[in-house]
């Protein structure tokens, strides 16, 4: 052991952690890491270690464009919402207490309001959502949370599995609390980002009858197919997905569509696919801040059409799908990186670069 070694390991034994590194955004494009403080656990808050976390796709959108929508980036932007690790301290009375490990809901919602009253906390105003404009993120070493935000993992879940637990629920929103899937309903999911694969994965999970899923990315295509085990996969460079889905449905269209992609093909295929009387999912962030689309069709079919956003009171469903074996995460973590790498990460997943499915940072 070196002298700088040792001067390290010596300030961690006897001096404790002051500072940590996080990853922000300071820019458009541009990523660093800079010092801040170590959060304290102060007023009933549990301190957490966080030990993997994944890179999503509203972290591009904020890299790419400084923003989504009207939430606009706050330099410097913190990154990172999809945490998982081990509580290093807990209050008194808590139900959690040092060693145990985690899965992290990333939003705290006030529960004052009336979404929260009305039992919809994912579009509480008053949200204090990891990685958001002005809020710390989850691309460090510590958190400060709530112990709400908590969910036991057994020792069967990785780290890593954990950090997909959030994007699942998203998923399980939409197709579950949104979509209420029914056994052997047909279902059809434009886009197969880890979004897409997810939401794949919950509707086979809870019965689903023919699934179809279409995809610019053959790799991607061949992962729903391979890992998840669906019916039809379409690259809509080669074919007409929705020419495959009305032969295979005799005409019909699926009882439940998703868009998981954002684009003007992809909401508009998700139309398209659901049959009269049927459900489209929107779950896909477009970089437009307009999508135009023919409403004759929609109008004549009574589709029930319904926005997506983050999820609700999903995280232990997940956690419990996952345990039971009836979601295998492992597959999705195809890449991993340390903190000090990030820009690479970034590089990769934004680029779609070897077979890229979902990355994680582990801090």
């Amino acid at each position: 052991m070196n002298m700088s070694d040792f001067a390290i390991l010596y300030m961690h034994k006897y001096c404790g952690e002051k500072h940590m590194k996080t990853a922000c955004l300071t820019g458009i494009k541009k990523v660093e890491l800079i010092d801040i403080p170590k959060p304290e656990a102060k007023n009933g808050k549990m301190l957490v270690r966080i030990k993997s976390c994944g890179l999503c796709g509203s972290d591009l959108h904020y890299y790419r464009e400084g923003r989504i929508g009207d939430s606009a980036c706050e330099y410097p932007h913190f990154m990172g919402h999809e945490p998982a690790g081990v509580v290093e301290s807990a209050p008194e009375g808590s139900a959690f207490k040092a060693g145990d490990r985690v899965a992290i809901e990333p939003g705290l919602h006030c529960g004052e309001c009336e979404y929260c009253k009305d039992g919809r906390i994912n579009i509480c105003p008053n949200v204090n959502f990891l990685a958001n404009p002005g809020t710390s993120g989850a691309f460090q070493k510590y958190l400060a949370l709530d112990e709400s935000q908590l969910a036991k993992i057994p020792d069967s879940v990785s780290f890593d599995e954990a950090a997909v637990l959030e994007p699942l629920g998203v998923a399980f929103h939409a197709v579950v609390n949104l979509g209420g899937i029914t056994p052997g309903d047909t279902v059809a999911v434009f886009g197969a980002g880890a979004i897409g694969l997810l939401t794949l994965e919950i509707a086979k999970a809870h019965g689903c009858g023919t699934a179809f899923i279409s995809d610019p990315l053959d790799y991607r295509l061949d992962f729903a197919q391979k890992n998840i085990g669906a019916d039809f996969i379409v690259n809509p460079g080669d074919a007409d997905a929705i020419d495959l889905i009305m032969e295979k449905t005799s005409g019909r269209g699926v009882d439940l569509s998703f868009d998981a992609a954002g684009t003007q093909q992809s909401i508009v295929h998700a139309f398209d696919a659901a049959r009269i009387g049927g459900k489209t999912m929107l779950i896909g962030i477009p970089e437009s801040p307009c999508i135009t689309y023919n409403p004759h069709s929609m109008r004549r079919k009574e589709l029930q059409i319904m926005n997506v956003r983050r999820s609700n009171k999903a995280l232990e469903k997940c956690v419990e799908l996952v345990a039971e074996g009836k979601i295998n995460l492992k597959p999705y973590v195809t890449h991993k990186f340390p903190l000090e790498q990030i820009e690479e990460a970034i590089k990769i997943t934004e680029s779609y670069a070897d077979n890229v499915i979902r990355t994680i940072i582990n801090p």
